[in-house]
């Protein structure tokens, strides 16, 4: 990762920390081994994700039939993989800034859209790290929101009116692309350095492997099916091959794409 300047530092500051309970639990599900009770516990330690994590384990996007009234409960039924998306997901919702912005709701869907489809090429990756690194890529668009809660949409609006590339756009206004501020933002958080690295290439064209092009192809795949705008070359209206194309050949997944979207938002409130 690049030094930080000063300018990265203040940027730095625009989120709160992210959920300590989801950063270990992410260490801890990295080993397939880990035992139930110790994956509970954890999620135990912070009340508020616990609840959070069995709304969304009672959702109509797991099944009605899988009510559960234990966080044991809905690791047994659901497995380790989906409770850690689900875990992380909530705690990606509990640190969310101006929910009801226009723009944070348009990002978060996104997020959530190319979370889905990043699990979808990202098979052959450890358990469930295409979903994280998708869900977390565009976290440096959210600093430079909260920033700029005016003039970065707008920022955004015109790089694509002018056919920009819309991280040469930030660079010159923040001195940072959202990428590069992604990847800073997660490693002070503390995530896997395989992570972080990921997110912050997920714009690089020469990404033709491993979890950065899962993360790559879910985010351009999001865009191209009208999901927020994270400046892909692969946007809305575009030609598109490779790993997105195979993606938006898939009808039956594109369509429960939304219907799996809708649903987190509703179970999250």
């Amino acid at each position: 990762m690049s030094a930080l300047n000063s300018i990265d530092r203040r940027l730095l500051t625009r989120l709160p920390p992210f959920s300590p309970v989801a950063v270990r639990l992410m260490s801890v599900l990295a080993d397939e081994r880990a035992p139930f009770k110790e994956i509970a516990r954890l999620i135990a330690l912070d009340p508020v994700l616990a609840g959070e994590v069995l709304r969304l384990a009672n959702s109509g996007l797991y099944g009605r039939w899988l009510r559960v009234s234990s966080l044991l409960e809905a690791i047994a039924r659901l497995g380790t993989a989906r409770l850690s998306q689900i875990a992380i997901t909530a705690a990606l919702w509990r640190g969310l800034p101006r929910r009801t912005a226009p723009f944070v709701r348009e990002w978060w869907r996104h997020s959530i859209a190319a979370a889905l489809l990043a699990q979808q090429c990202g098979q052959d990756l450890p358990t469930d790290h295409a979903y994280t690194a998708a869900l977390l890529h565009g976290i440096g668009q959210l600093a430079l929101f909260e920033d700029a809660p005016d003039d970065y949409p707008n920022l955004v609006e015109r790089a694509y009116a002018d056919g920009v590339d819309l991280l040469d756009y930030e660079r010159d206004v923040f001195h940072v692309d959202h990428a590069s501020l992604a990847g800073l933002i997660l490693e002070s958080w503390g995530l896997p350095e395989k992570l972080c690295e990921a997110v912050a290439r997920h714009h690089d064209v020469d990404e033709d492997r491993g979890l950065a092009l899962a993360v790559q192809t879910g985010c351009a795949t999001a865009e191209h099916v009208g999901f927020g705008r994270c400046g892909c070359p692969e946007h809305a209206g575009a030609d598109v091959a490779g790993p997105s194309a195979a993606l938006l050949a898939n009808n039956t997944l594109l369509e429960s794409l939304v219907v799996q979207i809708n649903q987190i938002e509703c179970s999250l409130g």
